[in-house]
């Protein structure tokens, strides 16, 4: 009789899995998909390959995932137990000796499994994956890259730097480049090449222009001298980097971060710290009882056979 109990709650537990990675593949692609096709603007206008789209907007798939499998985990054990029922085989179970807590079984055992899946994903795997997505974001937003200066008009990419190509080829490489430079106050900077090759996402970006000249334009005495060079490098300088840190969201932090944040942080901040890393935890306790209600809601709920089908 064990065998047999132990072999049916078997049956019942892989049966589970069936409509859940379909359910899976389906609903977390869609909500996926939604989710992405606001950054499609990133091909567009930076000029962001397919490879490095997809290896981006995937890291946000782990996330959308915990969030979805308590739903999903309802459904799938749902849509199982009332297979089961509709074709008579719990009443078989229930003819062979297993009572319903028993049948129970393979659910709750199912929701233990997933909830071990979920407390992962929100400890360890969602945490990394949303902070590189959001570091490679504001690179993407806040970085002088040479995927956003389009060919045959003027753009500017950093205050009081705009920059004009002719033409850009396929490897990088400029046409007929203009670089004006107001930063200083004193002295406007026009640069004027054949040539230029701009570097793309960089700490410290740089353009390297060829064959051309630069004229500075002294406000003050409205002077105006030329150099001509064969080759020039023009470094952009950022901001100072400890002014220009960027404020982690609480969905990139790690439990230890939330628990134990900075002294320096006000109590608001604090508080939606503690939240996070209180809703991380509990989310697990929120799938079992879901998978436990889905079980109960087939063996335990009374439907007629004609409404079973619309329930």
């Amino acid at each position: 009789m064990k065998n047999l109990n132990s072999t049916l709650m078997r049956y019942i537990f892989f049966n589970i899995f069936k409509p859940f990675f379909l359910i899976t593949f389906v609903l977390t692609g869609l909500v996926w998909l939604s989710r992405t096709l606001k950054y499609v603007d990133l091909i567009i206008n930076k000029g962001l390959s397919l490879t490095s789209y997809f290896w981006f907007v995937s890291l946000i798939a782990p996330k959308i995932l915990s969030l979805l499998l308590p739903l999903i985990s309802f459904a799938a054990i749902v849509y199982t137990y009332f297979k089961l029922r509709s074709d008579s085989e719990i009443i078989a179970m229930e003819t062979a000796g297993m009572s319903k807590l028993k049948l129970m079984i393979p659910a709750l055992v199912f929701g233990l499994i997933m909830a071990a899946l979920v407390i992962i994903i929100e400890t360890k795997i969602s945490p990394k994956n949303y902070k590189k997505f959001k570091s490679f974001q504001s690179d993407l937003r806040n970085s002088f890259a040479i995927s956003s200066v389009q060919e045959g008009s003027f753009h500017s990419p950093i205050a009081n730097i705009t920059v004009y190509v002719d033409s850009i080829s396929s490897n990088g490489t400029t046409k007929n480049i203009l670089i004006n430079n107001k930063r200083n106050k004193n002295i406007e900077s026009t640069i004027l090449a054949k040539e230029g090759i701009m570097s793309n996402i960089h700490t410290n970006p740089y353009i390297t222009v060829f064959n051309g000249s630069r004229y500075l334009n002294y406000k003050n005495s409205n002077e105006t001298s030329v150099l001509k060079f064969d080759k020039y490098e023009f470094k952009i300088k950022q901001v100072n980097n400890a002014t220009n840190i960027r404020f982690r969201h609480v969905e990139e932090r790690s439990l230890k971060e939330l628990f134990i944040p900075d002294e320096k942080l006000n109590n608001k901040v604090k508080n939606e710290f503690y939240s996070e890393g209180h809703r991380r935890l509990s989310s697990p306790l929120l799938l079992i009882f879901m998978c436990t209600t889905a079980a109960c809601t087939i063996l335990f709920g009374k439907m007629r056979k004609k409404l079973s089908s619309k329930k």
